[in-house]
């Protein structure tokens, strides 16, 4: 009867493994039905590195996410990427490039219009302008290789064309680092389970509500001072070549080597830097000797001596070793630059030789003050110079189906005199730098604590709107900038107040208003071409009825009819209260063109609006050459005066260094002319080429550029030319001795 009984209990087989199943099956699908509610009540938040663009106006793009940080920042602020944008979809003949990195790729102690990816940007958009280039800049400050490892499967489902990293100063500090105080665990398979697992609504409400009770039961005094940099370090000292050094060095290692390796399988390129810092003028930050290295104080001080003693190559080694054995981490070591190369070399990746770029141009090659700004980041010449180096390296390397357009393309050195920044912007990341230097490790935090915020006294209006930018909140660089524009515009000083605005439309290049302003004070200094530029660049975000009008002025002057015809049009659609104003340049732009019937109607428009108006049609003249961008004026005039003395050579030299200021049309019209004269038809050539789009409907333009070909040996692209004269005006007066230059046949 016993066996009985307790055969009648005995569960199946079959039943305990439903049984096993329902205990695994159950839990799973709780946690996925409390995952789903959370998502239809949105709790949590969206980690996805891009999301689609919240604005209306901007719905066929996508952009960085401005929370991205708040999954790798749960102690302390986190600062929000670029606001860079991308199209949902790729055009053909589009360029993307995505941009990863700390503070040095924000651009710290900078403004957005400093980051090295904006200047990239404009130097490749001149260099190759058949291309479109999106350039997307993810940096964040204080994160490392951990974030960027996070963020690649993303990046790499947007169509990259090429992945440009500059990292490696934040790998013991930044974000999960073996020293940060931002970390849930230094484990590095933990870590990437944490941030796998941060998507989930589930995981987030857990961590929040752990983060929640730790700040409740924590009875430590809360921080109120200090920079980032300053709090987010946990544990500070980590010596050369200890168990946490090591760890550190592996884990970039690894972080960087599953990147390439993703990138490598998708076949996109990626441009790897090796990494900068001051090694002269900066002393480490702490030294801490052990049996096996002498402390980093030591090695700087023979480094002092040395570069005394005029031996800079012993110099360059001491220094190096000083920065190498600062125990506090905040400036790459060697060893991360040699992973940096190794690892480029073994996947193929494309490497950038930053560090020897700044070398070259650094005293003896002692990178200090010269190029950065304190400890690792690049001051303005040192961003400018970063930017060179990525742009030389992918030129170099080929990776963009196109040649460099010669014709278009600007010395390094231009961007430092015509590139959109100012006083402010230097300024700005002074104050920064300096109120920087008053928190650890740059002072002894247990000295008295002195806030450069309180102390300093502005010495002039553009210093003070730079030092409210470091220390008040709510006041950023752009407001500094709109309020020089409008002190300058006040007193009728338009040059510097396009260069305010020139610097917004740097800070945010997605904003049409600051184009269409730029370009009105462009107007005013008499750059009609730059000033036609930022209009159309503002019609690709926002189609307003001001850039498509004074666009279409712009076009009349240059006798670009066809244009301006299509501009005038467009405005008229877009605003009708200006509808007598955009007739009237309608209907002289058709009697221009010889388009009776299309005068005709417009003018009937004009009277069924306004029947008593009076339509003068004024001479048509080409007075688009009498425009002369401000800077260049007192070359042009020089050079005209050294021609009426016929000292051409002169004028050549003198106009050549307007050139280096300004690379302006009337400049390279009257090389052309010059060059010509003096019977150098190569050189003369080029330079009216570079300026063929700009005078093209000026028949005596034409003309020049008939003969330059004729002297060139050129006769098809001659005849070209001769046929665009003769249907621009067919009574040109030296029409006919044109064409006898080409008998029968016009390609012999």
């Amino acid at each position: 009867m016993k066996n009985q009984a307790k055969r009648d209990f005995t569960i199946s087989k079959e039943k305990r493994l439903l049984f096993n199943l329902l205990i695994t099956v159950i839990p799973v699908l709780f946690f996925i039905f409390i995952e789903l509610l959370l998502r239809v009540f949105n709790y949590g938040d969206n980690f996805h590195l891009f999301i689609n663009h919240p604005d209306e106006m901007y719905s066929q793009y996508r952009v960085v996410n401005p929370d991205i940080g708040k999954k790798y920042f749960q102690r302390f602020e986190y600062t929000a990427p670029a606001k860079d944008i991308f199209l949902k979809k790729k055009p053909d003949n589009c360029f993307r490039i995505f941009v990863m990195g700390s503070s040095t790729v924000v651009g710290f102690p900078y403004e957005d219009n400093l980051m090295f990816s904006r200047i990239l940007q404009e130097r490749l958009q001149d260099a190759y302008p058949d291309k479109k280039f999106e350039v997307v800049n993810t940096a964040i400050t204080a994160i490392n290789t951990f974030t960027l490892l996070d963020f690649f499967p993303q990046i790499l489902r947007e169509e990259p064309d090429a992945i440009l990293i500059y990292a490696g100063h934040n790998e013991f500090y930044g974000a999960f680092g073996v020293g940060s105080k931002e970390a849930v665990t230094h484990n590095r398979g933990l870590i990437r389970l944490h941030l796998k697992l941060m998507n989930l609504k589930v995981y987030q409400a857990i961590r929040n509500m752990v983060g929640t009770l730790a700040k409740a039961r924590d009875k430590s005094p809360a921080e109120k001072r200090g920079t980032l940099m300053s709090r987010i370090v946990s544990k500070a000292d980590i010596v050369y070549n200890s168990k946490d050094y090591q760890k550190g060095i592996k884990y970039f290692e690894l972080n960087v080597s599953s990147m390439l390796k993703k990138a490598k399988g998708k076949n996109v390129p990626v441009f790897i830097s090796d990494l900068v810092s001051n090694i002269k003028d900066l002393p480490p930050f702490k030294s801490i000797e052990t049996k096996e290295y002498k402390p980093a104080d030591y090695y700087f001080n023979l480094g002092k001596n040395a570069e005394k003693q005029g031996d800079y190559g012993k110099a360059y080694e001491y220094y190096t070793l000083a920065r190498d054995y600062d125990c506090i981490r905040f400036r790459a070591s060697s060893d991360i630059n040699s992973i940096v190369r190794r690892l480029a070399n073994e996947y193929k990746a494309h490497f950038v030789p930053t560090l020897a770029l700044f070398e070259a141009v650094s005293p003896n090659r002692l990178i200090g003050y010269n190029l950065l700004t304190e400890h690792v980041h690049p001051n303005v010449n040192g961003q400018f110079l970063l930017a060179d180096a990525f742009y030389q390296k992918m030129v170099v390397d080929g990776i963009i189906e196109s040649h460099v357009n010669e014709y278009t393309v600007e010395p390094p050195e231009y961007y430092l005199i015509n590139y959109g920044y100012t006083e402010v912007d230097r300024l700005i990341g002074y104050h920064r730098i300096t109120n920087l230097s008053y928190h650890w490790p740059f002072r002894d935090d247990t000295k008295e604590y002195i806030d450069y915020r309180l102390i300093y006294q502005p010495v002039s209006y553009i210093d003070s709107l730079a030092f409210f930018v470091m220390a008040r909140k709510g006041f950023n660089g752009a407001d500094a900038h709109l309020k020089l524009a409008e002190y300058y515009a006040n007193r009728h000083d338009y040059y510097n107040a396009f260069r305010e605005y020139n610097a917004l439309v740097k800070i945010n290049p997605y904003w049409a208003e600051y184009y269409r302003r730029a370009a009105d004070y462009l107007i005013n200094i008499n750059d009609l071409p730059l000033a036609l530029k930022y209009f159309n660049q503002s019609l690709i975000y926002e189609k307003s009825f001001y850039a498509f009008f004074r666009a279409g002025e712009i076009y009349l002057i240059k006798n670009d009819l066809k244009n301006a015809i299509k501009y005038f049009s467009e405005a008229l659609e877009l605003n009708d209260k200006m509808r007598i104003r955009v007739l009237t340049k309608l209907y002289v732009a058709y009697v221009y063109d010889n388009d009776e019937a299309n005068a005709a109607k417009t003018l009937e428009l004009l009277k069924d609006t306004d029947p008593g108006i009076n339509v003068p049609v004024p001479p048509r003249q080409y007075t688009y050459i009498n425009f002369i961008p401000q800077q260049t004026v007192p070359y042009i005039e020089n050079a005209r005066d050294l021609i009426a003395r016929s000292d051409f050579a002169a004028a050549i030299k003198i106009l050549n260094e307007s050139l280096k200021i300004k690379d302006s049309h009337i400049t390279n019209r009257m090389l052309g002319e010059l060059y010509y004269r003096n019977k150098d038809a190569v050189t003369a050539l080029f330079h009216l080429k570079k300026v063929y789009e700009e005078f093209r409907f000026d028949p005596r333009f034409l003309h020049l550029m008939i003969i330059a070909y004729l002297a060139n040996d050129q006769k098809t692209e001659a005849y070209k030319c001769l046929e665009e004269l003769g249907a621009l005006d067919p009574m040109y007066p030296g029409l006919g001795k044109l064409k006898s230059y080409f008998s029968n046949n016009p390609h012999q």
